[in-house]
């Protein structure tokens, strides 16, 4: 399958290959771009190392996998990712930061999604971002994704976000909870009940 760019209105994301190791560096050794990615800067083979683990995941004949994000001219903007993980695809973004503070991962995050639903026919799509990210989240949240979930890791905490808002609960979900609520309600009367009891008895009795 022949793998061709996905654009956007002012990018173009290309497949990375084992030719990108110098741009993908150049976004790799930034101990900004990297703050909630590795926590900081990599060096050159641990930027050549992670590049080689990333294309070795997927192969080249499908559109999963790691992408740099170029402008018109050809100049290095970022670089985005398309994972599956279980039924979803989860996309992921990493701007130069020369490049923030003018929309491009918004509207990064709005060509993955939409390239992920229309053309990979994906169910749902879904990000994760730390929490401390309040950066990402805007940019996640003004994409249409919701945070449904946070989920606190050995090394970081973070937030799930999905453009499918969190599932309602079964009818017997429902049911068991009114049920158990119930219950307590009873069980707060009956001993309220009981201690009336108990206080009437001595009453009676003194």
């Amino acid at each position: 399958m022949k793998i061709k760019p996905i654009t956007t209105a002012r990018y173009i994301l290309t497949k990375m290959t084992a030719a990108d190791g110098d741009k993908y560096f150049r976004l790799s050794n930034n101990d900004n771009v990297m703050k909630y990615v590795t926590g900081y800067s990599l060096t050159r083979e641990e930027s050549d190392q992670m590049l080689q683990t990333f294309l070795e995941e997927y192969g080249d004949d499908t559109y999963l996998g790691r992408y740099l994000i170029e402008d018109k001219t050809g100049e290095l903007i970022g670089a985005a990712k398309l994972d599956m993980v279980g039924s979803e695809i989860e996309i992921g973004y990493r701007i130069l930061e020369e490049h923030w503070g003018r929309g491009v991962a918004t509207e990064i995050a709005r060509g993955l999604i939409d390239f992920a639903k229309n053309t990979l026919q994906s169910k749902n799509v879904i990000a994760y971002v730390n929490v401390n990210n309040a950066a990402s989240i805007r940019v996640l949240e003004k994409s249409g994704m919701v945070n449904v979930e946070m989920i606190e890791d050995l090394d970081e905490v973070k937030y799930k976000f999905s453009c499918l808002p969190r599932e309602a609960p079964s009818k017997e979900t429902l049911l068991y909870i009114i049920s158990g609520l119930t219950m307590l309600i009873l069980l707060a009367f009956w001993r309220e009940f009981l201690d009336g009891l108990t206080i009437l008895k001595d009453f009676l009795t003194k």
